[in-house]
């Protein structure tokens, strides 16, 4: 009586294992670059949580919140004993976008910013250090009240790639905020 033998060859497990290999690899190059949180909706969408836990602790704590905005990040702040505080811890902690992601704040109208000038007492007095008075001081231009109110404001998120979706932070209202889509064209 002959025994069959069952089984794989050596060979058939190697060609096997290849091949598996060479469709990962292919997959895996042709995944797009962009992590995943890191499009102009996931970080438009980072900032309105931000905002929303912002206006909760200024309503809970009674804390005044500044948000400084520049080309690339945010920063969150607290006026506490007669300067700004930088938060650092989450979820309020400062925010550098994805390089891709451009960010466009623009100011709606409000009186209050007029003492903001310089040279002259802001709303809140000027921020002096005492310990170093050549530091740059923060200058948050989105104020969060106690009430919950803020400045009116339109933040923009928009992708450097021609076709990319550009999603707006919309809080002109300065009582409400809204997330808004742009076309891609």
């Amino acid at each position: 009586m002959a025994k069959t033998q069952r089984g794989f060859t050596l060979i058939e497990v190697l060609m096997t294992i290849l091949i598996i290999g060479v469709a990962a690899m292919v997959v895996v190059l042709n995944l797009p670059s962009q992590r995943f949180g890191d499009s102009p909706e996931d970080s438009a969408q980072r900032f309105l949580q931000q905002m929303h836990h912002a206006r909760e602790q200024a309503l809970l704590r009674n804390y005044v919140f500044g948000i400084e905005v520049s080309e690339n990040s945010y920063k969150f702040y607290r006026w506490h004993e007669q300067v700004w505080q930088l938060q650092t811890e989450p979820p309020l902690a400062p925010v550098t976008v994805p390089e891709f992601v451009l960010l466009e704040l623009q100011m709606g109208d409000f009186r209050l910013l007029d003492n903001m000038e310089e040279g002259r007492d802001a709303v809140f007095g000027r921020d002096r250090r005492r310990e170093n008075p050549d530091e740059e001081l923060p200058r948050p231009t989105i104020l969060i009240f106690e009430s919950t109110e803020f400045v009116p404001f339109s933040l923009e998120f928009s992708g450097s790639a021609i076709n990319s979706a550009t999603y707006t932070v919309d809080g002109r209202s300065g009582i409400q905020l809204k997330l808004e889509e742009g076309e891609a064209w």
